[in-house]
């Protein structure tokens, strides 16, 4: 099964494909901002990190009006998710239209997603493709992994293993850990590549540190993947993993 995570934001995010998501601060869009407007958007993200989603909202609207790419995106989230404002699904879809066409990577990241579920809009696997491209050329990392499963699905594409691989490789070396475990299956599976039962290993090993889940379920997760492996290919392994990790995941082959 192809793992998929949700872009986090201080604002949450449009849905969540997992019971926890992170909780990171908001992109920095492209556009220019006076000194006066980020701290406004600073105020307003502060305020969502203490939970106060109304008092984000109210600081947010008159930014996102003035044309701010950052509060227009978090606005589609707050509209959708219904975080300091009512649920409103096409003011939602407006806001994060207009940040996504301005060029804010978790925006267009947003809408990609949108088109890939669904939700919203009908479902259109080419738009989907677009705008996560676009997300992706910026370095957005769940673009990325968005794009690696709908090459492994073949969803509004030709079915293209190797595709899958090399998005699902640019995720990974930023860190993503969704990346790194479906990269580590991959290569078990010699999809797309060479199978590679001990790559495999090292992927899933470092994917285990930073998947939301219980230290039980990483063991059984670690455990799974090394079953195949003699004790000293699994030492050989870790010591990978350990190198990879070490490197920021600049030295993994």
């Amino acid at each position: 099964m192809f793992v998929k995570d949700a872009f986090p934001s201080v604002f949450g995010t449009l849905w969540d494909r997992r019971p926890a998501t992170r909780v990171l601060a908001a992109l920095l869009c492209a556009c220019a901002m006076t000194a006066a407007r980020a701290g406004e958007y600073e105020d307003a993200a502060a305020a969502a990190r203490r939970g106060d989603f109304a008092a984000a909202f109210k600081q947010l609207k008159p930014l996102a009006d003035k044309g701010d790419a950052r509060a227009q995106a978090d606005l589609g989230v707050m509209y959708f998710a219904g975080k300091g404002v009512a649920a409103d699904p096409k003011e939602a879809l407006k806001w994060t239209r207009r940040a996504a066409e301005q060029g804010s990577p978790s925006a267009q990241f947003n809408l990609g997603s949108i088109y890939l579920e669904g939700q919203i809009v009908l479902r259109d696997a080419k738009e989907a493709m677009k705008w996560n491209l676009l997300a992706a050329g910026q370095g957005l990392a769940a673009a990325q992994v968005n794009i690696a499963s709908m090459y492994y699905d073949g969803d509004g594409v030709a079915q293209d293993y190797k595709e899958a691989v090399r998005w699902l490789r640019l995720a990974a070396e930023q860190g993503d850990p969704e990346a790194q475990l479906n990269l580590g299956n991959m290569y078990v599976a010699g999809q797309g590549v060479e199978r590679d039962l001990l790559r495999g290993y090292m992927w899933t090993r470092i994917a285990s540190d930073s998947l939301s889940m219980s230290d039980a379920d990483k063991k059984s997760l670690r455990d799974l993947s090394a079953k195949t492996l003699s004790p000293e290919e699994l030492a050989k392994g870790q010591a990978m993993a350990a190198k990879c990790q070490e490197s920021k995941f600049k030295n993994c082959d």
